[in-house]
């Protein structure tokens, strides 16, 4: 499930029709369509006039991509000690520490490395 999926789920429970909803927040009832089909992603402006006419949160909408995002990216106790210790180093141990990781990281992924690249920052 995702926001479209919840989207949809609260406007029939509201008994509104796509056309209502568009007509309510100014788009389209092709743009209700395609948000609740994962097809595009309403702006934050229209997401924001969705949640008032609809009575409902981010928390509702978004529920389903935070408990993926929170459990793909949940640190350990651990891994906090690391992130509290790494930010309390100056640059240049800073830059020792991820030079020391990335090698570590290419001896252990090998050929995989490019599948988890730098995008994420």
């Amino acid at each position: 499930m995702g926001i479209g999926f919840r989207l949809k789920e609260i406007r029939e429970h509201k008994g509104l029709t796509r056309t209502e909803l568009a007509n309510r927040i100014g788009v389209t009832a092709s743009a209700i369509s395609n948000y609740e089909n994962n097809i595009s992603s309403p702006k934050e402006a229209i997401l924001i006039s969705i949640m008032t006419v609809l009575e409902c949160d981010a928390n509702y909408l978004f529920q389903d991509e935070m408990k993926k995002f929170q459990s793909t990216f949940t640190p350990t106790c651990n891994e906090m000690s690391i992130i509290k210790k790494y930010r309390s180093l100056d640059e240049s141990g800073k830059r020792t520490v991820d030079m020391i990781i990335e090698d570590q990281y290419k001896r252990c992924m090998g050929d995989r490395d490019a599948e988890f690249s730098d995008e994420v920052c």
